[in-house]
């Protein structure tokens, strides 16, 4: 996909990406797991989907409780996906 392709599907959305991010994402990616190494990523987003099925036990919709636990699983397989891509691109020493 071109960047003016990238750029149009973001702007439907709220992106805050800048145009360097844009460029390099790669970069962006690397300083992620730089604040927040992948074993502390993990218990976040897990932290998070707890937290969001506590919440959401009261009104409990079967749809959207699937609809969450498949977001879960492939986003923290995206986030393993990105770690191990920022790690195989980082220069060698």
């Amino acid at each position: 996909m071109k960047i003016k392709k990238i750029k149009k599907q973001l702007d439907y959305q709220p992106a805050r990406l800048t145009a360097s991010q844009m460029e390099n994402p790669l970069r962006l990616m690397s300083y992620f797991f730089a604040d927040f190494p992948i074993h502390e990523t993990r218990d976040n987003l897990w932290e998070l989907y707890k937290a969001w099925i506590y919440h959401s036990a009261t009104y409990t919709d079967e749809d959207l409780t699937k609809n969450m636990m498949c977001f879960y699983t492939q986003f923290l397989e995206m986030v393993n996906a990105c770690y191990v891509y920022s790690e195989m691109t980082k220069p060698k020493k």
